[in-house]
């Protein structure tokens, strides 16, 4: 997963330098990810327990931001991009895909 990639993007990086959260927007519905330091400690139980991409995705994003998401009805697709819209945010660099 993205977690492990050591290349991070200029959005990362500048999240992590800036330790702020970064918003972005997908399918009209704004998302707010807490700067990587700020993350919960689910994340890293998620990672830990080689949780898959969607549940370590679910853990970052949170209970509502992900209820937000599900009301989307997104495809497979729609998550793979929603997926490296979250993972870049959180800091964790280029997603695997």
């Amino acid at each position: 997963m993205a977690a492990t990639a050591a290349k991070k993007t200029a959005t990362a990086k500048k999240a992590e330098a800036e330790d702020a959260p970064t918003t972005f927007e997908f399918k009209g519905v704004e998302f707010t990810i807490p700067a990587p330091l700020d993350l919960s400690d689910e994340v890293l139980d998620a990672i830990e327990e080689g949780a898959g991409e969607r549940a370590i995705v679910r853990a970052i994003v949170g209970q509502e931001q992900w209820a937000a998401y599900k009301g989307l009805k997104c495809t497979i697709r729609d998550f793979n991009a929603f997926l490296d819209l979250v993972t870049e945010a959180a800091g964790f660099g280029e997603p695997g895909n």
